[in-house]
């Protein structure tokens, strides 16, 4: 249980540092204004002393008799400074951890795939998909601006009829729609890709009706890895049961921070 808390306190440090800098700043101010009267009086009471005059006092004069007074809204607002920027680098320090991780995850999973490829062929890798294989899609209108205009491929209304079960084996969802819907949406995200040069998973996901997944728009494919169409493949599998599902795999794996590379 401690460690348990003790990992949840360092993963969420960059924003309770977060919330403790903006208290800082109401803290600060508030110290200040309440300080103000006092440093005031001060100043007026050593001047009356000096110069025999509340208000003939210089600025050096001013600073030196009313600085106490703004000690505590000047040590709050020091802490404030060291929060807001201790979060920003704790936050770097994350995902700085997160890219590194997922990176590993990745190249593993690729290597994986490519091994396995090589030693035991694409039925070995399509089994493997097909035992690892609900939800439903919205009916979204698929439609996609250009450089000029818009366009779209529905030119008829969509029958749920056609709805077939999908596995999409990246985000491990099933989902039903028609097969023509499923081959609009990947037609629209690598045209998308082609007139962007990138692509976000949820800009795919969209596309299909589902929902968006977690940092899904921070993941994605850029034509700075090397390629310039994304390959969806589609094959056909039979439950147990008797059930029939058809697995969308994809042979380039979305990549994170896609956006910076």
């Amino acid at each position: 249980m401690k460690k348990l808390n003790k990992k949840n306190l360092k993963k969420a440090s960059p924003t309770l540092l977060s919330c403790f800098g903006a208290v800082g700043v109401i803290g600060t101010s508030a110290l200040a204004v309440k300080a103000t009267p006092k440093a005031l009086r001060k100043i007026r009471a050593d001047s009356r002393e000096n110069h025999n005059d509340p208000n003939a006092y210089t600025k050096l004069e001013a600073i030196q008799s009313a600085w106490i007074y703004y000690v505590p809204s000047v040590v709050m607002g020091a802490a404030t400074i060291i929060c807001i920027f201790g979060a920003n680098i704790l936050n770097k320090r994350q995902q700085a951890a997160l890219t590194s991780a997922y990176a590993l995850l990745n190249d593993a999973y690729q290597d994986y795939r490519d091994k396995l490829k090589e030693l035991y062929g694409e039925d070995a890798h399509r089994k493997i998909m097909e035992a690892i294989a609900v939800e439903k899609a919205d009916d979204v209108y698929i439609a996609s601006d250009g450089f000029i205009g818009g366009g779209s491929l529905d030119i008829e209304e969509h029958n749920p009829d056609d709805n077939i079960l999908f596995y999409d084996s990246y985000s491990k969802r099933y989902f039903e729609s028609s097969l023509n819907r499923v081959i609009q949406a990947e037609y629209y995200s690598n045209r998308d890709f082609a007139i962007g040069t990138q692509l976000s998973v949820n800009d795919f996901y969209g596309f299909l009706g589902l929902d968006p997944i977690d940092d899904g728009d921070e993941i994605g494919w850029t034509m700075s890895s090397g390629y310039s169409w994304i390959d969806f493949r589609h094959y056909k599998t039979t439950m147990e049961d008797g059930l029939e599902v058809c697995i969308i795999d994809m042979d380039y794996v979305p990549e994170l921070d896609f956006e910076q590379c």
